[in-house]
C-alpha cells in the first residue's frame, strides 16, 4: 500500500481509501482499498473501491486522489493512468452512496488535458473542497523548464471543471519528475496552510487567502524521515488530522515483499498552527487506546529487559550533550541517537534524522508498533522510521551520554483491531 485517499468522516465512520496492488507487495497495477473505523485506530477492510479497466481511462493504474460527499453521493475524483495517450496522466470519477462500497467508475474523464497555455510535464492527485456554491480542485504538476506546481480548478457539479489559475509555484524544489505530488490546502485558523510532497519529504507552506488567492509566508517540513503524500480530513471534532503513507527504504524493499507485505499508514496526527503560521503535527488523541499497562516508571541508569518489541517509550531528557539509546535483542532493533552540534540540534533513528534544538527538558515519545517506529517530540517535529531487526524477545533498553539518568516510562503498546468486511 501506498499514498492515503479521500480519508473523510461520515455517518459516524472514517473512511480510509489507499493506493494498493492486490497481487503482490510492489508498486504495480494500482487500486484503491477502502477500510473503515468508527474510531481511527480499529479498521475493517472493505471491498476494493476502485479499479483499472482494460477499456476504461484508468486502464493501466487507479492513482492518488479524493473523497467528497455531495448530497446523498459521494464522489470520488481520482488521476487515471494509461500509456501511450498525450497526457498519461488524467483525473477520473467515481460515484457511490453515502455507504461508500459499491462504487461505478465513469468511462470518460472529468478533466483530460492540463491548461492548453502551458506545457506541463505530470498532472496528478486532486484535492477537493467546496467554497459556497463552487467545488474548487488543486492537482499538481509541474510547468517544462520552470518547476513544480499547483493549479486551481472550479466547478459546480464535480464533472465540468474550468482552470482558474496556477495556485502555487513554480517551486524551485526538485525530485522524481518535479511534480509537486498530493496537494492539500486547508484553515488553520491563524493561518492557511497548503502541502504537498516531492523528493521524500512533504513539505507545509503557511500564509493568507482572500478570494481564491494564496499568498504563501512561511515554509516548514510537515514531517521527517519516512512520511510521504500526507492527506488531511476533518475528524469528528472538528479537527484538522492528516495521514501519510510509510514506506520502506529502496534497500528493505526486498524483506518486505518476502513477509508479504509493503507500505503502511502512519498514526493518525492532529494538524496546528501557532500564531505565527509555524505548522507542526501532534498524535490524534484516539492512538492514546493503544498504551496499554505500564512496564516501567523511573530513571534509566541501567539495562532494562523489556518485554518488546510493542512498546511506547517515553523519555525526558536535557538535551544539552551527545547520547544514545538502543532498544534490541541481539541486534539494533531501534538504535536513537542525540547529536546537539549537528546544526542547530539533530537526533536520528536507524536511517532517519529530524531536528531537535538543545533545551533543558525535552521529552520523546517513541511508539514502536512492530516494523514502524513513530517519534513525537516535545518541540512538535515527528520522526518516522523502520525497524527490520530481531524481533524475538527478551529486548533491553540501553542508554548512554544525555540519556543516561532520564526520566522513563514504558508501556506496552496494544495491537489494533483489524478484521474484514463479511
Amino acid at each position: 500500500m501506498n499514498d492515503p485517499c479521500g480519508p473523510i468522516f461520515v455517518d459516524g465512520q472514517y473512511h480510509l481509501f489507499y493506493q494498493w496492488n492486490p497481487e503482490a507487495a510492489i508498486w504495480d497495477n494500482m487500486h484503491w482499498g477502502h477500510a473503515t473505523s468508527p474510531d481511527l485506530v480499529n479498521w475493517e477492510y472493505k471491498p476494493v473501491a476502485l479499479s483499472p479497466h482494460h477499456d476504461g481511462p484508468e486502464r493501466d493504474g487507479v492513482f492518488t486522489g479524493d473523497v467528497v460527499v455531495d448530497g446523498d453521493r459521494a464522489v470520488a475524483i481520482y488521476t487515471g493512468f494509461r500509456f501511450g495517450r498525450g497526457q498519461a496522466q488524467i483525473q477520473c470519477a467515481a460515484y457511490s452512496d453515502r455507504s461508500m462500497v459499491h462504487w461505478k467508475q465513469a468511462h470518460e474523464p472529468v478533466l483530460a488535458t492540463g491548461p492548453d497555455h502551458l506545457h506541463i510535464g505530470g498532472f496528478r492527485d486532486p484535492k477537493l473542497w467546496k467554497e459556497g456554491d463552487v467545488w474548487v480542485m488543486l492537482v499538481g504538476s509541474k510547468i517544462e523548464g520552470m518547476g513544480g506546481v499547483i493549479f486551481r480548478y472550479e466547478s459546480r457539479n464535480l464533472s465540468d471543471w474550468t482552470f482558474i489559475r496556477v495556485f502555487y509555484g513554480p517551486s524551485a524544489l526538485r525530485g522524481g519528475d518535479d511534480v509537486l505530488e498530493c496537494p492539500d490546502f486547508f484553515d488553520l485558523g491563524s493561518c492557511h496552510a497548503l502541502i504537498f510532497s516531492i523528493n521524500n519529504v512533504v513539505h507545509v507552506i503557511s500564509g493568507t487567502y482572500n478570494k481564491g488567492v494564496f499568498t504563501p509566508l512561511r515554509e516548514d517540513v510537515l514531517g521527517h524521515g519516512g512520511f510521504y503524500a500526507a492527506r488531511s480530513f476533518v475528524d469528528q471534532e472538528g479537527r484538522r488530522a492528516v495521514f501519510g503513507w510509510l514506506a520502506e527504504k529502496p534497500w528493505q524493499a526486498g524483506e518486505a515483499a518476502s513477509r508479504g507485505w509493503s507500505g503502511a499508514m502512519s498514526y493518525p496526527r492532529l494538524v496546528e498552527a501557532d500564531p505565527t503560521g509555524k505548522v507542526r503535527t501532534v498524535l490524534h488523541p484516539a492512538v492514546e487506546t493503544l498504551i496499554g499497562e505500564q512496564m516501567f516508571a523511573g530513571r534509566l541508569e541501567a539495562p532494562l529487559n523489556v518485554a518488546g518489541p510493542q512498546v511506547r517509550i517515553r523519555l525526558r531528557f536535557k538535551a544539552r550533550t551527545a547520547g544514545s539509546v538502543v532498544f534490541a535483542h541481539t541486534d539494533r532493533y531501534l538504535h536513537l541517537d542525540y547529536n546537539p552540534d549537528a546544526g542547530q540540534g539533530r537526533f536520528s533513528c536507524n536511517e532517519d534524522d529530524a531536528p531537535l534544538a538543545p533545551t533543558d527538558d525535552t521529552t520523546l515519545d517513541i511508539f514502536v508498533d512492530g516494523a514502524v517506529i513513530e517519534i513525537f517530540s516535545s518541540t512538535g517535529v515527528v520522526l518516522n522510521t523502520r525497524a527490520y531487526g530481531n524481533p524475538s524477545r527478551p529486548f533491553t533498553l540501553t542508554a548512554s551520554g544525555c540519556f543516561e539518568g532520564a526520566r522513563c516510562e514504558i508501556h506496552y503498546l496494544l495491537a489494533a483491531r483489524f478484521t474484514t468486511a463479511g
